[in-house]
């Protein structure tokens, strides 16, 4: 990769010739340089290659940022994009599952990867329906993407078979059955049960802001259970303010900070002369 042409150089002999290679003992050190960085605006639509030649003119310079903002996973680095953020995660839902269609409370939660799949009666062969489970194999079915144990609300991700969703948001309560993934990877039925607080996941509240109590909640505004904050002592409302202000999974995104640090360009030399080799006897 060319991100190694900036690291010094050690000769690899072996018995087919030598090879020129970067040193794998070679690190970066800039804790002891006063180096000057500058903000730039910059989010997940872009590259760190691409931002690299748009800040450096040089595509190979991606590896600064990394440095800069003190990081090693480049994927961490950008915050995601609203727009990418919504065309990626336009099928997924936010749901509670619960005992009766009118519940309120009672509901159940089921770990990452577990299957939400309609409710079926008990007909036909047992190899083709499952006749303990309610459900049938060949059918549709949804994956759980996400779990919030505290208060009850999943994320599920695309809907596969059938001509349409068997879950929307604009409909009834649906029936449905789940397939409970456990630890060893195998499946357990686990019941069946109704849909509730149903939304697309960019509606999804993540947090609530209490101004009146200084305290941040970061929970669904319904949950299939009480919640522990539900029960706390409130504080005298400051200035009339007496409901939360409710933040969303898309306006989360959009008002997450876009800004990381880059090297002023003139300070590259100075960096790669940062770097210090190892010496080992």
């Amino acid at each position: 990769m060319k991100f190694f042409n900036n690291l010094p150089k050690t000769t690899f002999t072996t018995t087919i010739g030598d090879f020129v290679i970067s040193d794998f003992f070679t690190y970066l050190d800039v804790t002891k340089k006063q180096l000057d960085t500058n903000s730039i605006s910059v989010d997940d639509k872009t590259t760190l290659i691409e931002a690299a030649y748009q800040t450096y003119t040089d595509t190979n310079n991606f590896w600064t940022f990394l440095s800069a903002n003190e990081t090693i996973n480049p994927f961490d680095l950008l915050s995601p994009n609203s727009f990418l953020f919504s065309k990626n995660n336009a099928d997924k839902i936010n749901l509670t599952l619960l005992p009766s269609p009118g519940a309120v409370t009672g509901g159940s939660a089921f770990p990452i990867g577990s299957i939400i799949v309609p409710a079926t009666g008990n007909t036909g062969a047992c190899y083709t329906y499952g006749y303990t489970g309610n459900f049938n194999i060949n059918g549709q079915f949804a994956l759980i993407e996400n779990t919030s144990y505290y208060d009850g609300n999943m994320i599920i991700g695309t809907q596969y078979g059938g001509t349409g969703p068997f879950i929307t948001v604009a409909g009834t309560a649906e029936n449905v059955t789940v397939l409970q993934k456990n630890q060893d990877g195998s499946f357990t039925w686990a019941g069946s049960y109704y849909t509730g607080n149903k939304k697309l996941y960019s509606d999804k509240v993540i947090s609530q802001v209490l101004e009146y109590d200084a305290k941040v909640i970061d929970k669904e505004i319904v949950s299939s259970n009480p919640t522990l904050d539900t029960y706390l002592p409130t504080s005298t409302p400051l200035l009339g303010i007496t409901s939360p202000t409710l933040y969303t999974a898309l306006q989360t995104v959009k008002n997450g900070s876009k800004k990381i640090q880059a090297y002023v360009p003139s300070q590259l030399g100075v960096l790669q002369s940062s770097f210090v080799t190892a010496k080992y006897s």
